[in-house]
């Protein structure tokens, strides 16, 4: 019987040690402890009402959505679109909101739809000469655009999935160019070499019948020496040219355009109901309300007393948070997609539907590829696109180094890209904290350069020692940890990680029950 009371007793005096007064009374009397400092308080920004802050977004953005369907000339277009583009990234910096989880929401709208316009009314008609004008389809296809990787008809389906098969061919067009112009340079090396040995040969038949030109015999003698030397001569030639046409051959054929090709593009063969996401969409609900109540009890100070295994908990928290947040506002957008229109989800069409975490990345390189890519398109159009069109049209032809050309088409546009997304974070952290930047750009092309260097290596080192995949799963945890500090510092500094505070259900029933007194 005491086998079976002891472990009860012992239960019950660790619950009376627990719930004693002196432990209950050290918990805060509400919770967050440290709520979300906007900064705004200690700035010029100007205070409204929420309904009135968040129209700032619809006046703008939507007019310059608006704007692209009129059948206006490009001058016309662009002259128009100056003042609200420039209305939509002042306006956030001028006026300011009391809730913190409205205005993220708000500024991050704002920076996305501001770049994306510059693209289209400014960027893109200088690099394609194609002008800014939208039917509406494609301007219903713009705007789903970050939650959907393709348009809602199957037919704009097959079009996105053919446009990006043209894409693949035109990679693969531009890397069998490069392997043609190597095969060529080395052409012509064995080519000079061979001419070199023909022109040492024909010196020592010339010295040799100089020699012996007094005796006929000799010269008779000499004479069939010559003829035996120059077929030898000839014959290495010919094995110089063969090797020459070996190493040209297997580029040979990428000459000209690629191939039209007949291509049937992927579509999801099993498509599902709504409800089968239902319990992912539970766990990042879940997620959301656990993280931001285990966050709320810190502040600023006591996360920079923390030892360095605390902080960077703090720093995973923190991403995790921005992860599930993402996730969960794909997954109720396409919920409420499907059950609007009866349709079922292929997960072909949905961003985020084949998205899995990406902390079991084994580089930055495919770190950034598993990311949430909502609105990668917007810094690729605005980044990588112009910066590749720019080398090809001033750098890649005046260089004689092609394989210089190579590395900066390859290198530059990328860090473009990462360049892009962290001035738009710069944007968003200014807007909201008046925070100092510098801190997101600098992460941002941290990790471009780590993205470059990781593919380099893969390609090279990767292909001749295998490295198995925890030892690499580890070494992209220490790196993104080690530079997370970066990206984190306006975050922390100024309490960000308590935005969601409010909408976190444990938060508002731990509020409650200590107001009443119940704890």
């Amino acid at each position: 019987m005491d086998v079976l009371t002891a472990p009860v007793a012992n239960l019950l005096t660790a619950w009376n040690q627990f719930s004693t007064k002196s432990l209950l009374d050290s918990l805060p009397p509400s919770l967050p402890v440290a709520p979300c400092n906007l900064g705004s308080h200690n700035s010029t920004q100007i205070p409204i009402p929420n309904s009135l802050y968040f129209s700032i977004f619809f006046i703008f953005g939507a007019g310059l959505y608006l704007l692209l369907l009129l059948p206006y000339t490009l001058r016309q277009k662009q002259v128009l679109a100056a003042p609200l583009a420039i209305g939509l990234f002042v306006a956030p910096l001028i006026f300011t909101s009391d809730s913190p989880m409205f205005q993220l929401v708000h500024m991050g709208a704002c920076g996305c739809v501001l770049m994306r316009m510059i693209d289209l009314y400014y960027v893109t008609p200088w690099r394609t000469g194609k002008e800014p004008t939208m039917n509406l389809e494609d301007w219903l296809t713009e705007i789903w655009k970050p939650f959907r990787k393709v348009p809602m008809t199957k037919d704009q389906l097959q079009r996105y999935e053919l446009e990006m098969h043209q894409s693949r061919l035109r990679r693969d067009q531009e890397k069998r160019e490069l392997e043609l112009f190597k095969a060529e340079k080395a052409k012509a090396k064995l080519k000079a070499k061979a001419l070199a040995e023909d022109s040492q040969g024909n010196e020592q038949i010339a010295a040799s019948n100089d020699t012996n030109d007094d005796n006929d015999t000799s010269s008779s003698g000499s004479g069939s020496g010559s003829g035996s030397t120059t077929p030898t001569l000839r014959q290495r030639h010919a094995k110089t040219t063969a090797a020459a046409t070996t190493a040209e051959t297997p580029t040979a054929h990428s000459k000209g355009k690629p191939i039209r090709q007949i291509y049937v593009p992927r579509i999801d063969p099993n498509p599902q109901h709504w409800s089968v996401y239902l319990p992912r969409w539970i766990f990042y609900c879940v997620m959301m309300d656990i993280v931001p109540f285990g966050l709320s009890f810190l502040t600023f100070e006591q996360i920079n007393s923390f030892s360095l295994p605390g902080q960077l908990l703090v720093t995973i928290a923190v991403s995790s948070l921005v992860i599930f947040d993402i996730s969960l506002a794909n997954y109720s957008i396409m919920f409420v997609w499907a059950a609007v229109t009866g349709n079922l989800i292929h997960d072909t069409e949905w961003t985020l539907v084949r998205h899995y975490f990406p902390g079991v990345a084994t580089s930055p390189a495919e770190f950034w590829r598993q990311w949430h890519h909502l609105f990668q398109y917007i810094w690729v159009d605005l980044g990588f696109k112009p910066v590749h069109h720019l080398l090809r049209k001033h750098v890649t032809k005046k260089t004689a180094n092609r394989e210089l050309a190579s590395t900066l088409e390859v290198v530059l546009p990328i860090m473009g890209v990462f360049l892009m997304s962290g001035v738009m974070h710069e944007y968003m952290m200014v807007g909201m904290f008046h925070a100092r930047v510098g801190h997101m750009t600098a992460f941002f092309l941290i990790q471009g350069a780590a993205t470059i260097l990781s593919k380099a290596l893969h390609n090279t080192v990767g292909q001749k020692m295998h490295v198995p995949p925890v030892i690499l799963i580890a070494l992209t945890w220490a790196f993104n940890l080690s530079t997370a500090a970066l990206f984190m510092e306006p975050v922390l500094q100024y309490e960000g990680f308590n935005i969601i505070a409010k909408q976190s259900m444990l938060i508002r029933g731990y509020n409650l029950l200590r107001s009443h007194g119940v704890f």
